[in-house]
């Protein structure tokens, strides 16, 4: 089973233009409001290729009902812990040149035990084979131990867990226990303060990760793992479209790879030309979160995998 922490969820709209001009009025068509964050996006992948999961997310009380429909349309299952602070709003502006302008809102401090409810869930939910994601942002003034918490309560209960963010959090996640770690090019520079993406994920590794994927767009990914494993992965034909939700696509990929196999056992080749299909599908939408299953059966054989040796 994968399950998916969206520890600062969002109300997504994402907004239609023919081109965003900057200090203009616009219309706009509305193109999708949906329960977002990148954990619930992570979930929506999955559920658009109908593998099992569970998306775990803090909601504030007066959207819980809209979170609960629209995850119940979308088929993906949802457990809520009501919060008493209000979601946040985060809205994409997706022109017709194919660029994206993502304005996110940063979300409020949640309670004490909002955090410790979702710790328990975690424990009572999670076991050996069992997938752990963590992604996204965490809401201002988060607790250092609180999110640290979260994912060794996974780990102690077996699960293997995947963290894609970015700032001081996940160093201390990997001080606490090792995980697979998946930035982005910038988000793993800024961690490492290393510009080489490939220099960066050796760094990663040595923080304590025991695989670090780091994701270039449309240039493809590289992977380096504890074993000393040099894997890239690239698309031969490069993706037009809205990249807001390719890097959750790809999330979501390598969680349904790891679900349920040892580490020594994961047949990373195939997982990665999965992860850049679902990515390079996500790019194909005008929403995130979704991916379709024709886009994936297309682009399969589109992807080359290098192996260094």
């Amino acid at each position: 089973m994968i399950f998916t922490l969206t520890p600062n969820p969002a109300i997504d709209i994402t907004y239609a233009v023919p081109r965003l001009h900057v200090g203009e009025s616009h219309r706009v068509s509305i193109t999708g409001t949906h329960a977002g964050g990148k954990g619930l996006n992570v979930a929506g992948v999955l559920a658009c290729m109908s593998v099992e999961h569970v998306a775990i997310a803090p909601v504030g009380e007066r959207h819980r009902g809209f979170f609960e429909e629209d995850a119940a349309q979308r088929g993906v299952r949802l457990r809520v812990v009501e919060s008493s602070v209000i979601t946040r709003r985060s809205i994409s502006i997706y022109s017709s040149d194919g660029l994206a302008t993502v304005l996110n809102e940063q979300g409020s401090p949640q309670p004490a035990e909002v955090w410790e409810e979702l710790a328990e869930m975690v424990r009572s939910s999670c076991r050996t084979g069992d997938v752990f994601t963590v992604s996204g942002s965490l809401p201002p003034s988060t607790p250092d131990d609180a999110i640290v918490s979260l994912c060794t309560a996974a780990a102690d209960a077996g699960a293997e867990l995947v963290v894609d963010g970015r700032g001081r959090w996940v160093n201390q996640v990997l001080d606490a226990t090792p995980a697979l770690v998946k930035p982005n090019e910038s988000e793993a520079a800024s961690m490492t303060g290393i510009t080489d993406p490939l220099l960066a994920a050796h760094a990663l590794v040595d923080a304590g990760a025991w695989a670090s994927l780091v994701s270039r767009g449309a240039e493809g990914l590289i992977l380096v793992t504890s074993t000393g494993r040099v894997i890239e992965a690239r698309p031969r034909t490069p993706g037009a479209g809205n990249a807001t939700g390719a890097g959750d696509a790809l999330t979501a990929a390598i969680s349904a790879g790891l679900d349920g196999t040892p580490r020594n056992e994961v047949d990373w080749p195939e997982v990665l030309r999965v992860g850049v299909a679902w990515s390079a599908a996500a790019v194909r939408q005008t929403v995130a979160g979704v991916i379709d299953r024709a886009d994936v059966e297309s682009l399969l054989d589109d992807v080359d995998i290098l192996e260094h040796s």
